[in-house]
Protein backbone atom coordinates (compact mmCIF):
# COMPACT_ATOMS: atom_id res chain seq x y z
CA UNK A 1 0.00 0.00 0.00
CA UNK A 2 1.30 3.46 -0.88
CA UNK A 3 1.65 5.73 2.11
CA UNK A 4 -0.53 8.82 2.21
CA UNK A 5 2.69 10.80 2.53
CA UNK A 6 4.51 9.14 -0.40
CA UNK A 7 4.88 12.51 -2.11
CA UNK A 8 6.46 14.19 0.90
CA UNK A 9 10.02 15.43 0.67
CA UNK A 10 12.62 13.39 2.55
CA UNK A 11 15.95 14.58 3.95
CA UNK A 12 18.78 12.08 4.33
CA UNK A 13 21.40 12.41 7.07
CA UNK A 14 24.52 10.32 7.69
CA UNK A 15 26.47 10.01 10.95
CA UNK A 16 29.46 8.21 12.36
CA UNK A 17 28.60 6.02 15.36
CA UNK A 18 29.65 8.62 17.91
CA UNK A 19 28.07 11.48 16.01
CA UNK A 20 24.75 9.63 15.78
CA UNK A 21 24.54 9.16 19.53
CA UNK A 22 25.22 12.88 20.03
CA UNK A 23 22.61 13.82 17.41
CA UNK A 24 20.08 11.40 18.88
CA UNK A 25 20.38 12.92 22.34
CA UNK A 26 20.07 16.38 20.81
CA UNK A 27 16.93 15.50 18.86
CA UNK A 28 15.28 13.76 21.80
CA UNK A 29 15.81 16.88 23.88
CA UNK A 30 13.93 18.75 21.16
CA UNK A 31 10.98 16.36 21.39
CA UNK A 32 11.72 14.03 18.47
CA UNK A 33 11.33 10.25 18.69
CA UNK A 34 13.78 8.02 16.82
CA UNK A 35 12.99 4.43 15.86
CA UNK A 36 15.07 1.87 14.02
CA UNK A 37 13.87 0.61 10.63
CA UNK A 38 12.47 -2.85 11.50
CA UNK A 39 13.43 -4.93 8.45
CA UNK A 40 15.06 -3.03 5.59
CA UNK A 41 17.06 0.21 5.28
CA UNK A 42 14.49 1.70 2.91
CA UNK A 43 11.94 1.80 5.74
CA UNK A 44 13.54 5.05 6.88
CA UNK A 45 11.32 6.60 4.20
CA UNK A 46 8.40 6.13 6.60
CA UNK A 47 9.68 9.01 8.75
CA UNK A 48 7.02 11.63 9.34
CA UNK A 49 6.79 14.82 11.38
CA UNK A 50 8.62 14.31 14.69
CA UNK A 51 8.87 10.54 14.24
CA UNK A 52 12.27 9.95 12.68
CA UNK A 53 13.57 6.61 11.42
CA UNK A 54 17.18 5.46 11.25
CA UNK A 55 19.14 2.51 9.85
CA UNK A 56 22.33 1.44 11.64
CA UNK A 57 25.13 -0.34 9.72
CA UNK A 58 23.85 -3.81 10.68
CA UNK A 59 20.55 -3.15 8.88
CA UNK A 60 22.39 -3.53 5.55
CA UNK A 61 23.45 -7.06 6.55
CA UNK A 62 19.96 -8.40 7.17
CA UNK A 63 17.01 -8.91 4.83
CA UNK A 64 18.80 -7.28 1.89
CA UNK A 65 22.35 -8.47 2.61
CA UNK A 66 23.40 -9.02 -1.01
CA UNK A 67 21.99 -5.65 -2.03
CA UNK A 68 23.67 -4.14 1.02
CA UNK A 69 27.03 -4.88 -0.60
CA UNK A 70 26.70 -1.48 -2.32
CA UNK A 71 26.56 0.16 1.13
CA UNK A 72 29.51 -1.84 2.41
CA UNK A 73 31.53 -0.83 -0.66
CA UNK A 74 30.55 2.83 -0.41
CA UNK A 75 31.92 5.90 1.32
CA UNK A 76 29.15 5.45 3.94
CA UNK A 77 30.26 2.06 5.21
CA UNK A 78 29.98 1.95 9.00
CA UNK A 79 27.74 5.03 9.20
CA UNK A 80 24.16 5.35 10.41
CA UNK A 81 21.46 6.88 8.23
CA UNK A 82 18.64 9.04 9.59
CA UNK A 83 15.69 10.33 7.54
CA UNK A 84 13.14 13.07 8.22
CA UNK A 85 10.43 14.78 6.16
CA UNK A 86 11.85 18.20 7.03
CA UNK A 87 15.26 19.68 7.74
CA UNK A 88 16.40 18.99 11.27
CA UNK A 89 17.69 21.83 13.47
CA UNK A 90 21.41 21.92 14.19
CA UNK A 91 22.34 19.06 11.86
CA UNK A 92 23.11 20.89 8.63
CA UNK A 93 26.57 19.41 8.31
CA UNK A 94 25.24 15.85 8.40
CA UNK A 95 22.59 16.53 5.75
CA UNK A 96 23.46 14.65 2.57
CA UNK A 97 20.50 14.51 0.17
CA UNK A 98 16.95 15.57 -0.50
CA UNK A 99 14.34 13.26 -2.08
CA UNK A 100 11.29 14.69 -3.86
CA UNK A 101 8.56 13.10 -5.96
CA UNK A 102 9.06 13.90 -9.65
CA UNK A 103 6.76 14.02 -12.65
CA UNK A 104 9.56 12.94 -14.98
CA UNK A 105 8.75 10.39 -17.66
CA UNK A 106 11.33 9.36 -20.28
CA UNK A 107 10.12 9.40 -23.86
CA UNK A 108 11.25 5.80 -24.21
CA UNK A 109 13.09 3.23 -22.13
CA UNK A 110 16.15 1.32 -23.39
CA UNK A 111 15.74 -1.91 -25.33
CA UNK A 112 17.03 -5.18 -23.87
CA UNK A 113 20.03 -4.87 -26.17
CA UNK A 114 20.81 -1.44 -24.70
CA UNK A 115 20.35 -2.81 -21.17
CA UNK A 116 22.95 -5.47 -21.94
CA UNK A 117 25.31 -2.79 -23.23
CA UNK A 118 24.91 -0.92 -19.94
CA UNK A 119 25.76 -4.02 -17.93
CA UNK A 120 28.85 -4.55 -20.08
CA UNK A 121 30.03 -0.97 -19.54
CA UNK A 122 33.46 -0.43 -18.06
CA UNK A 123 32.03 1.80 -15.33
CA UNK A 124 29.72 -0.92 -14.04
CA UNK A 125 32.23 -3.75 -14.36
CA UNK A 126 34.84 -1.83 -12.40
CA UNK A 127 32.61 -0.50 -9.61
CA UNK A 128 30.09 -3.24 -8.85
CA UNK A 129 30.71 -5.02 -5.51
CA UNK A 130 31.59 -8.69 -5.93
CA UNK A 131 28.78 -9.85 -3.65
CA UNK A 132 26.11 -7.94 -5.59
CA UNK A 133 25.93 -10.47 -8.45
CA UNK A 134 26.10 -13.59 -6.28
CA UNK A 135 22.41 -14.40 -6.55
CA UNK A 136 21.15 -17.59 -4.90
CA UNK A 137 18.16 -19.88 -5.04
CA UNK A 138 16.96 -18.08 -1.89
CA UNK A 139 16.89 -14.75 -3.75
CA UNK A 140 15.00 -16.30 -6.63
CA UNK A 141 12.40 -17.95 -4.38
CA UNK A 142 11.78 -14.92 -2.15
CA UNK A 143 11.49 -12.55 -5.12
CA UNK A 144 9.18 -14.90 -6.99
CA UNK A 145 6.78 -15.39 -4.08
CA UNK A 146 6.78 -11.83 -2.68
CA UNK A 147 6.67 -9.90 -5.94
CA UNK A 148 4.06 -12.18 -7.52
CA UNK A 149 1.76 -11.99 -4.49
CA UNK A 150 2.06 -8.20 -4.39
CA UNK A 151 1.40 -7.82 -8.12
CA UNK A 152 4.80 -6.49 -9.20
CA UNK A 153 5.54 -9.63 -11.20
CA UNK A 154 3.14 -11.51 -13.41
CA UNK A 155 2.69 -15.25 -13.46
CA UNK A 156 5.71 -16.67 -15.23
CA UNK A 157 8.05 -13.84 -14.21
CA UNK A 158 11.28 -14.77 -12.48
CA UNK A 159 14.52 -13.31 -11.20
CA UNK A 160 16.21 -14.67 -14.30
CA UNK A 161 13.89 -12.58 -16.47
CA UNK A 162 14.38 -9.37 -14.50
CA UNK A 163 18.07 -9.77 -13.59
CA UNK A 164 19.20 -7.68 -16.55
CA UNK A 165 17.13 -4.75 -15.28
CA UNK A 166 18.48 -5.07 -11.74
CA UNK A 167 22.02 -4.66 -13.03
CA UNK A 168 21.32 -2.16 -15.81
CA UNK A 169 19.65 0.33 -13.48
CA UNK A 170 22.76 0.56 -11.30
CA UNK A 171 24.93 0.58 -14.41
CA UNK A 172 23.22 3.63 -15.87
CA UNK A 173 23.88 5.72 -12.77
CA UNK A 174 27.55 4.82 -13.15
CA UNK A 175 27.92 4.99 -16.94
CA UNK A 176 25.32 7.76 -17.46
CA UNK A 177 24.30 6.58 -20.93
CA UNK A 178 20.66 7.63 -20.48
CA UNK A 179 20.14 11.10 -19.03
CA UNK A 180 17.78 14.05 -19.16
CA UNK A 181 18.60 17.73 -18.76
CA UNK A 182 17.37 19.45 -15.58
CA UNK A 183 18.39 22.98 -14.70
CA UNK A 184 21.41 22.78 -16.95
CA UNK A 185 22.57 19.41 -15.60
CA UNK A 186 22.50 16.03 -17.32
CA UNK A 187 20.75 13.72 -14.86
CA UNK A 188 20.85 9.92 -15.10
CA UNK A 189 17.62 8.02 -14.48
CA UNK A 190 16.30 4.52 -13.81
CA UNK A 191 16.02 2.71 -17.13
CA UNK A 192 13.14 0.32 -16.34
CA UNK A 193 9.87 0.31 -14.45
CA UNK A 194 9.78 -0.71 -10.81
CA UNK A 195 9.31 -4.43 -11.52
CA UNK A 196 12.86 -4.60 -12.92
CA UNK A 197 14.53 -2.39 -10.29
CA UNK A 198 16.44 -3.79 -7.32
CA UNK A 199 18.03 -1.97 -4.37
CA UNK A 200 16.87 1.53 -5.26
CA UNK A 201 18.17 2.39 -1.77
CA UNK A 202 21.61 2.73 -3.40
CA UNK A 203 20.40 5.82 -5.27
CA UNK A 204 17.75 7.05 -2.82
CA UNK A 205 20.33 7.35 -0.07
CA UNK A 206 23.12 8.67 -2.26
CA UNK A 207 25.50 5.74 -1.88
CA UNK A 208 26.47 5.83 -5.55
CA UNK A 209 27.92 8.84 -7.40
CA UNK A 210 27.26 11.02 -4.33
CA UNK A 211 27.68 14.37 -6.08
CA UNK A 212 25.30 13.50 -8.95
CA UNK A 213 21.62 14.30 -9.06
CA UNK A 214 19.51 11.23 -9.87
CA UNK A 215 15.99 10.33 -11.03
CA UNK A 216 15.13 7.07 -9.31
CA UNK A 217 12.32 4.54 -9.57
CA UNK A 218 11.54 2.60 -6.40
CA UNK A 219 12.24 -1.11 -6.36
CA UNK A 220 9.38 -3.42 -5.33
CA UNK A 221 10.88 -3.72 -1.85
CA UNK A 222 10.82 0.05 -1.33
CA UNK A 223 7.19 0.13 -2.41
CA UNK A 224 6.18 -2.83 -0.22
CA UNK A 225 8.17 -2.04 2.92
CA UNK A 226 8.59 1.74 2.74
CA UNK A 227 5.47 2.94 0.93
CA UNK A 228 7.25 4.43 -2.09
CA UNK A 229 5.23 4.84 -5.26
CA UNK A 230 5.43 2.20 -7.94
CA UNK A 231 6.57 3.20 -11.46
CA UNK A 232 7.14 6.81 -10.42
CA UNK A 233 10.37 8.77 -10.38
CA UNK A 234 11.92 10.45 -7.36
CA UNK A 235 14.38 13.32 -7.69
CA UNK A 236 17.42 12.75 -5.45
CA UNK A 237 19.49 15.90 -5.03
CA UNK A 238 22.82 15.77 -3.17
CA UNK A 239 23.17 18.59 -0.66
CA UNK A 240 26.84 18.05 0.23
CA UNK A 241 29.90 17.06 -1.76
CA UNK A 242 31.73 15.20 1.01
CA UNK A 243 31.00 11.65 2.01
CA UNK A 244 31.68 12.20 5.71
CA UNK A 245 29.41 12.98 8.63
CA UNK A 246 29.81 14.92 11.86
CA UNK A 247 27.86 15.59 15.00
CA UNK A 248 26.31 19.03 15.56
CA UNK A 249 28.92 19.71 18.23
CA UNK A 250 32.04 18.10 16.76
CA UNK A 251 34.19 19.19 13.83
CA UNK A 252 36.27 15.99 13.98
CA UNK A 253 35.39 14.10 10.82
Amino acid sequence: MVLDNANRTRFVYWFSTRAFETARAWLERLGYSLSEAPFTPCQVLRARARRLVYAPPAKWDGTCRRQGSWYRASHRRGQTMLVADHELPGLDRALDARIDASGFRPEALPTDEQLHELVESEEYEEQKPDEWERISWRDACIFKILFTLTGFWRRGDSLRRHWIGHRANHANFLARRFTTRIEGEQVAYSVTGSARVCSSCVQFFNLMQPVDRKLVQACPGAAIFAGAKRDAYYDVQPLTVEGRAVSPEDDDR
